[in-house]
């Protein structure tokens, strides 16, 4: 064969083989399967950050779906003294309460004790009134959290107080008190009970004449009173869904909090699609979920040792920069996580405090050991601009003996609000500074001795609990106290008497009289009806508080420091005015709306310092 010859053969073998291979490529039934997928979620513009957030999750992704969820439904509160109605409350709800309280066994010989007692008397009952429940549901609740719950009378009863109610089993639902189909909605998603807390400047006397007290003894709230049922993730919204993206936050998130989990089985992110990532918030972070949600989205892909150096390198360049967004940098160096501490320990003694503040915070929870230390002297300097705010991350951090110290020091301070939060974070970190006791499952009675002014402070949120915070403190004799319609009287006639306790129940029973030292803190276990007080009172949290209030008023309450006595200072707890007005908005139709342009609640611009200054309401 010539060359000619071989040559044309092999080009026509060629031109056949082409000819099969597309046919055979045009005709497969797969190729769809290479094309781009797609997608049910709107591609999003790309994000402007700063060069130093660049390959960041706060560039690719958004938090969507963090506005608290309010959920409601009706329920039915007991042991009132007589203030309640439920004459004028609307048929679909009366049968649903009907309906509820025959599930619980109302008038059934199965459940002993109310085998007699039908729904329709227990309604009639004036010591009874049904009642409207709101909570709160915060992103990133976890099954199992407590919340504080609301309780408020109907508008159409005439129900005059809840004081000194109870509230029974509620069940809460999205859109659970419609008053014409109450209930209906499926999934429960808080369960709520317990004593309810009122206004305790109305609750001494029984005839509120003012337009005011009325309306603030027809609302209550059970503190801690409600369960979460259900976990609520943390939505991170991919900005240009791919799955590959989508697999990439999921990965990095899980890998660093990994050592965070509960059990190595449990994810903390979970990829839902390509445009959705779910995260759980570890229970480390006791229900932070700003300060989980901003380390997550100031986390970087890459993370190795490489890239770290030069990222630290470049937000330390960027934080001392003038406008510099300082909680971004403070996060993007927690999020690096300890290789950055190079870069971060030289900002700590930064001349500007919020440059200081910024690189003691994430120092501080990279594990750096100076750090703390900074802080507490953040905290210790009444003129610093941070300190409440180094006081806040002190409590953040894990336990230790060292930052307990640190805390112990602050209670002495002459500010009464560092003095408290102090306390908080030594009381939830159970430190042994902190001499708690329960009263009679009512409330958690807290001593701490410290110097200082005497403080007498009380919870109006979460776990009720009373402290009596510096010298111990007595009552000044002798003094006569009466309230409660004088009904009630505390009374000692020289230095160093006992102090008689009598009380003069309401529906006629026998009065009761007991002797106690004038010890503030006997007092109050005996009013509450401790068992180690043998006392035969059982007065519920929101009655002490009113009489701890009052007595305070009038100068009853002392203790001796540095040789001198001086009254003590009564601290009730700023009322939850956010989670009322969040409750009392109006209902929001649609809450899936995409996000746009900065939609990410994490990018702040600036460190706001939190004012000292002033006594808490």
């Amino acid at each position: 064969m010539t060359p000619f010859a071989f040559a044309h053969r092999l080009f026509c073998r060629l031109f056949v083989l082409s000819c099969i291979v597309t046919v055979v490529v045009g005709c497969n039934p797969y190729k769809k399967k290479l094309e781009k997928p797609v997608t049910k979620y709107q591609a999003l513009p790309p994000k402007h950050v700063p060069e130093y957030l660049r390959g960041s999750l706060l560039e690719v992704t958004d938090v969507i779906d963090v506005d608290p969820q309010v959920v409601s439904g009706f329920g039915l509160v007991v042991n009132l003294e007589r203030t309640g109605d439920n004459t004028q409350i609307p048929t679909p709800v009366r049968e649903f309460i009907v309906r509820e309280m025959v599930k619980r066994g109302f008038g059934s010989k199965l459940q002993p004790g109310f085998e007699t007692t039908s729904p329709e008397e227990v309604l009639r009952d004036s010591r009874t009134a049904v009642v409207r429940v709101d909570a709160v549901i915060m992103p990133g609740a976890r099954r199992g959290d407590a919340i504080d719950v609301r309780v408020t009378a109907l508008p159409t009863a005439a129900t005059t107080s809840l004081a000194r109610g109870e509230l029974y089993r509620t069940e809460l639902k999205l859109g659970g008190a419609n008053p014409m189909a109450p209930g209906v909605p499926v999934n429960t998603l808080v369960m709520a009970q317990g004593a309810i807390f009122t206004n305790p400047a109305y609750i001494l006397q029984s005839n509120h004449s003012e337009p005011g007290a009325k309306r603030s003894i027809r609302t209550g709230w059970v503190l801690d009173g409600g369960r979460v049922m259900e976990t609520r993730p943390i939505n991170l919204r991919i900005r240009q869904p791919e799955r590959r993206m989508s697999r990439a936050v999921e990965a990095r998130v899980d890998s660093r909090f990994a050592e965070l989990k509960e059990s190595q089985r449990d994810r903390v992110a979970a990829s839902q699609d390509e445009g959705v990532v779910k995260v759980s918030i570890p229970p480390l972070f006791r229900g932070d979920w700003e300060h989980f949600v901003a380390l997550t989205s100031h986390l970087f892909f890459d993370s190795s040792p490489q890239f770290v150096a030069y990222k630290g390198a470049q937000l330390a360049e960027a934080a001392v920069q003038p406008d510099a967004l300082l909680l971004d940098i403070s996060y993007c160096f927690e999020g690096l996580g300890p290789g950055a501490l190079p870069f971060v320990t030289p900002l700590m003694t930064n001349e500007k405090p919020d440059v200081a503040f910024a690189a003691a915070r994430a120092a501080a929870f990279l594990g750096d050991p100076a750090a703390p230390t900074i802080l507490a002297n953040m905290a210790l300097d009444e003129k610093h601009p941070f300190q409440v705010n180094a006081i806040r991350v002190l409590g953040s951090l894990q336990p230790s003996p060292e930052v307990a110290g640190m805390l112990r020091r602050l209670l002495d301070t002459g500010q009464t609000l560092v003095r408290i939060e102090a306390y908080r974070v030594l009381a939830r970190q159970k430190d042994p500074a902190v001499y708690s006791r329960v009263i009679n499952e009512s409330f958690v009675l807290d001593v701490i001795p410290c110097e200082g002014k005497p403080l007498v402070v009380a919870s109006r949120s979460g776990v009720p609990r009373i402290a009596l915070i510096g010298p111990k403190a007595l009552v000044d004799q002798p003094f006569n106290f009466t309230t409660f319609d004088d009904r009630l009287t505390l009374a000692s006639e020289a230095p160093g008497q006992p102090v008689t306790i009598y009380y003069r129940p309401a529906d006629g029973t026998k009065p009761s009289k007991v002797l106690s030292r004038p010890d503030l803190g006997e007092i109050v276990a005996r009013l509450g009806g401790d068992e180690s007080a043998r006392g035969p009172f059982e007065f519920g949290y929101t009655e002490i508080v009113a009489l701890l209030q009052a007595m305070a008023d009038r100068k009853y309450l002392v203790a001796t420091t540095g040789g001198e006595q001086l009254p003590a200072t009564f601290v009730l707890q700023a009322a939850p005015a956010l989670t009322e007005s969040i409750i009392d908005a109006p209902a929001i139709v649609d809450q899936s709306r995409p996000a746009g342009e900065g939609a990410s609640p994490s990018q702040t611009t600036a460190i706001e310092p939190q004012p000292v200054q002033g006594r808490p309401n």
